[in-house]
């Protein structure tokens, strides 16, 4: 392997933890509750981050956005609003399941949807295609994969509830948030996958190939961010919360929400430059995987498995190995 192989495989690697560990600061900003450190994050990694980098790394910006279809960019806003529904939907599951089983489940389904849909509209699925039966046989491993991880949460569940049916009832409504936030979750993939025209118009103006794609992703984040802003404007109403902003020595905090938004962002951004030097190699399997992965391995650092034993630890390993197995599966489909 050359070394610019190695480079983007190990920026793959790094964005993907990035990107897995982001939502650990939530779990410091203990006199806040959990819309105050989301709104500092949004603030950051959705709308700050994503428009400061493309301002400096896409030139002639506004003509770029000029000269899109109008319906490009009512598809781009539509795409960054479901998405942003998705990323609100993902703090309540990592509120409910836990960051490792919550991320598993979420970025299973989003990114088998996000590079599955693409592929289906293209062309109708045939299962003698070598391709096909990839695809099919990716997303057999990927449900099985999620459903492993989704009994190893019961069996969390069950653990610290000791047999409560409250217990219960809660790990199924997060199981349900997290479905739901994986599959708007893909609709970034989506955005990025039907604008390709914007794209060229950026790189034609002068838009350097690693950073064009920031044309879209800039305003999607930012229809993503509306959507975050608009349920932790709700949350603050009926929790009274928005004073606790300014309440107290809250300035780690505030560093925490900012760090959130930097891991987030950053990680995306790690995987671009990635992406660039792997070429032909297809870096998102590889991407998603150490995501999953680095979003595990924070929550048993972060004492979210401590109560259950050997076997329901195992479990959640072999699930979330058995998602890396069907992505790079997947990956190999859509590179063939």
């Amino acid at each position: 392997m050359s070394p610019a192989l190695w480079m983007g495989v190990t920026l793959a690697m790094a964005g993907g933890a990035a990107q897995g560990a982001f939502a650990v600061p939530m779990k410091y900003a203990r006199h806040w509750r959990h819309e105050n450190i989301w709104f500092v994050f949004a603030l950051t990694g959705l709308l700050v981050l994503p428009w400061v980098l493309t301002a400096a790394t896409v030139p002639s910006l506004g003509e770029v956005y000029r000269s899109a279809p109008p319906g490009s960019l009512i598809f781009i806003a539509a795409c960054g609003i479901g998405w942003g529904m998705g990323a609100a939907l993902v703090g309540i599951a990592f509120r409910m399941l836990g960051i490792g089983l919550g991320f598993a489940i979420i970025l299973g389904l989003s990114a088998l949807l996000g590079s599955l849909v693409p592929f289906l509209i293209e062309r109708p699925l045939s299962v003698s295609a070598t391709r096909d039966r990839l695809y099919l046989l990716g997303t057999c491993a990927m449900l099985i994969g999620i459903g492993l991880v989704s009994f190893a949460g019961s069996i969390r569940e069950r653990a610290e509830s000791k047999g409560s049916a409250l217990g219960g009832k809660r790990f199924a409504a997060g199981l349900l948030v997290a479905i739901a936030a994986g599959i708007l979750s893909s609709l970034l993939s989506d955005a990025i996958a039907f604008t390709a025209p914007l794209v060229n118009t950026a790189r034609q103006l002068g838009a350097p190939s690693v950073w064009a794609s920031n044309v879209v992703l800039a305003p999607v984040t930012a229809g993503g961010s509306l959507a975050n802003f608009a349920y932790c404007a709700v949350m603050m109403r009926r929790n009274r919360s928005a004073k606790l902003f300014w309440q107290g020595s809250v300035t780690s905090h505030w560093i925490c929400g900012i760090a959130m938004g930097a891991c987030w962002y950053g990680g995306l951004v790690l995987y671009g430059l990635g992406e660039q030097k792997i070429g032909s190699v297809d870096g998102w399997p590889i991407f998603i995987g150490a995501m999953i992965l680095s979003s595990s391995a924070a929550g048993f650092l972060t004492g979210e498995w401590k109560s259950v034993g050997s076997g329901g630890k195992l479990v959640l390993c072999g699930g979330s190995l058995l998602i890396f197995l069907a992505l790079i599966i997947v990956g190999m489909a859509h590179s063939g």
